[in-house]
């Protein structure tokens, strides 16, 4: 290995048990193999059956042409024939698919490019005993897989494996936790039965094939129908079959898959067994909670970026700046921060998600993190960490880090030279818009996330008993400042249970606040958190008051109480006319939807719409005219944006026009729709902000 790091040694006297598969995982496997050969006599039931309608429509053709020959009895023999024929090309045509996975966003790396990273991956491989891959690639962001391109024949024929590292990843982890992962990947090809897994697989392909993936097809039975209206109508026909083929396959589908997400958790429990076998079971279990906080700040930072987009920004160095969001973040939540790191846990990550509710979904690919960390601290198997961050077996990592920002741009077509931001210049614009978009956090979250309990304020003044010796501390204790937090995870709970209830979410238990629940018993829950819910936002809804009542006392004492008062007043003023807003907004954006669902539509039904659209854009023309003249609004709106909106309100649209829609008419509605609603939530937001800044300067 290359001078300058540790290579993380393989924990001593393990047992190899540990890589033995579980009962659990033969189990299924049994049952994983039954749903296979469930497939197989299925699609030869259904081939026979394809067979001997085509043998029958070729019998039936050739007689319809022998009855009579002529023009028509030829068109009308040969449509059947067709059918026939078109309904196996359908069964079969899987057969000459190939998936091929999109390498545009991936940077391919060889031996000469990274010698540490390859000496590395040998070394693991060999401890894994698995085969090195067939390439390396690097990709952007916070993931690591192994893929191959697959068809029908990669079952019987041996496929060599890709190995995917996200630099997104890399940069979260150390050394000790990068191999704990990338062994977790080499580990799901380390045991001949995950060849099962490969089956059902390409099983699941073939079915998704002939479910979803008939662009091609639907063009040669449109192209067949379009010869003739005796072949249009065999056309027709055959779509009818096909539907009731997929029907079948439908439920096949639903039975393979189901019965292979079960094993799927399984060979993730295994793959979990072989790093803790080969690194040490801690390394996997500390990588995959940070890695759930890496990824959010990865999206996160990508979001600023796109916001950035229009200001002619672009970052010279992605992962500096994920850094400096995953710190903040740790600052955030008060996680700690350790040899460069969020040192994130089970209990951390229970603090920003406040849901009591767990569901066993029988359709995931993986057991929960909770889940995989309680099997991995059963093995037991604990080494020492080297705190050496992952970028240390990566040569020139600075310099990759920056070719793998410049990739990512690849796509982004600017309007003149970018500006580049520098780790500085980023930080700078960074913290600056934190500042201007989130509250004090001397608040501790309490006004997060959600509009004020309105009442009045100026009864509430006369009436208020209030108590000058009140501390700061006394209203926004810890307890008080995690209720809006509650609230929001039994909003998100009676949500979920309302989809059990309905049967939308099909379930057989859930778990709630630590106790198992029967799919029947939802009624009951749902009636207990409608009853928490209730208590919880009359108890914020007395605590808005209570900070009001403290923050009025002090406004007293610097002779500014009626300006506090003034302040809280037209703060409920412009949410309850932005709240209206943002309703209109939505109802706008639900009638422009349907345009973009990419649905086949007939000239009358285009029509409708517009016509739908032109009846509700009267109230946002009248509501957008009201706001360009008030003055209250003016300073939210930039002079590009005024101008949009005069022009959209000025105009008389088509949207449509003949047999198409008109596309310029639509960019002006959809600008002119997006300014007033990111007005609404804007005007909201920052009168929320001016008071409760301004009220902290009466402290």
């Amino acid at each position: 290995m290359q001078q300058g790091f540790t290579y993380p040694p393989m924990p001593k006297g393990v047992d190899d048990s540990v890589l033995k598969p579980s009962p659990a995982f033969k189990s299924e496997v049994f049952k994983v193999a039954g749903a296979i050969l469930f497939f197989v006599i299925s699609y030869i039931v259904l081939v026979t059956a394809a067979c001997g309608l085509a043998v029958l429509c070729g019998f039936a053709g050739i007689g319809v042409i022998i009855l009579k020959p002529m023009v028509i009895t030829i068109l009308l023999g040969a449509g059947i024939a067709g059918m026939g024929l078109m309904v196996v090309f359908f069964m079969l045509k899987f057969i000459f698919s190939r998936h091929k996975t999109d390498r545009s966003g991936l940077l391919e790396v060889t031996e000469t490019d990274q010698p540490e990273l390859f000496s590395f991956i040998h070394k693991l491989t060999s401890e894994t005993q698995t085969p090195f891959p067939k390439k390396i690639y690097l990709s952007a962001d916070v993931n690591a897989c192994v893929f191959y391109d697959s068809g029908f024949w990669s079952m019987f024929l041996p496929v060599r494996k890709n190995l995917q590292i996200g630099l997104g990843l890399v940069n979260s982890v150390n050394i000790s936790e990068f191999k704990a992962i990338m062994a977790h990947e080499f580990g799901h090809f380390s045991q001949r039965s995950m060849k099962l897994g490969s089956y059902v697989y390409n099983v699941n392909k073939i079915i998704y094939n002939m479910l979803y993936d008939n662009a091609g097809y639907g063009k040669m039975l449109s192209s067949w129908a379009g010869v003739s209206d005796y072949f249009a109508f065999f056309a027709r026909l055959t779509i009818g079959i096909i539907g009731g083929i997929q029907w079948v396959l439908q439920k096949v589908y639903s039975v393979v898959n189901l019965r292979y997400m079960s094993l799927s958790r399984q060979m993730e429990f295994h793959a979990d067994a072989v790093a803790a076998y080969v690194t040490g079971a801690n390394h996997l279990v500390t990588s995959l909670r940070r890695l759930e906080a890496a990824d959010i700040c990865y999206n996160r930072l990508i979001s600023y970026y796109n916001q950035w987009l229009a200001q002619n920004l672009r970052p010279e160095n992605m992962y500096s700046h994920h850094t400096t969001v995953m710190k903040h973040f740790a600052e955030d939540f008060n996680i700690p921060y350790e040899n460069g790191l969020p040192q994130v846990t089970g209990a951390s990550q229970a603090f920003f998600n406040s849901s009591k509710l767990v569901i066993k979904d029988q359709w995931a690919s993986h057991p929960s993190t909770d889940d995989r960390e309680q099997h991995l601290n059963e093995l037991n198997i604990v080494t020492e960490a080297i705190h050496e961050s992952a970028w240390c077996i990566f040569r020139n990592a600075e310099n990759l880090q920056k070719q793998m920002t410049q990739k990512l741009y690849e796509e982004v077509k600017f309007e003149q030279t970018p500006v580049i931001l520098t780790h500085e210049a980023f930080c700078e614009k960074y913290f600056k818009e934190i500042e201007e978009n989130n509250f004090n956090k001397i608040y501790k979250g309490f006004y997060d996330f959600r509009d004020l309990t309105e009442f009045d304020p100026e009864m509430l003044a006369a009436t208020e008993n209030v108590k000058q010796q009140l501390a700061f501390e006394d209203v926004f204790e810890d307890t008080a400042c995690a209720l809006p937090s509650a609230i929001n995870g039994l909003n998100s709970d009676i949500a979920i249970i309302g989809q059990i209830m309905r049967g939308e979410l099909a379930v057989k238990t859930f778990d709630y606040e630590g106790r198992r629940y029967k799919a029947d018993d939802a009624h009951t829950v749902n009636k207990e958190l409608q009853n928490a819910l209730e208590n919880a936002r009359e108890k914020l809804a007395a605590l808005d008051k209570k900070a009001f009542g403290f923050f009025y006392s002090k406004a007293m004492q610097k002779a500014a109480a009626d300006v506090l008062v003034q302040a809280y007043k037209k703060l409920f003023t412009v949410t309850s006319e932005a709240d209206a807003d943002i309703a209109l907004y939505n109802e706008m954006r639900e009638k422009i939807a349907p345009i973009y669902s990419g649905a086949e539509m007939t000239i009358d039904d285009a029509n409708a719409m517009v016509s739908i659209i032109k009846v509700k854009e009267l109230d946002l023309k009248m509501r957008i005219d009201k706001i360009l003249a008030d003055d209250n609004c003016k300073p939210y709106l930039t002079a590009e944006q005024v101008s949009a909106l005069q022009k959209y309100t000025s105009a008389n649209l088509p949207y449509f026009n003949i047999n198409s829609f008109d596309n310029d008419s639509l960019n002006i509605l959809n600008e002119a729709v997006f300014i007033f609603g990111t007005l609404a939530y804007e005007r909201k937001f920052k009168t929320r902000k001016e008071v409760l800044d301004m009220q902290l300067t009466y402290l």
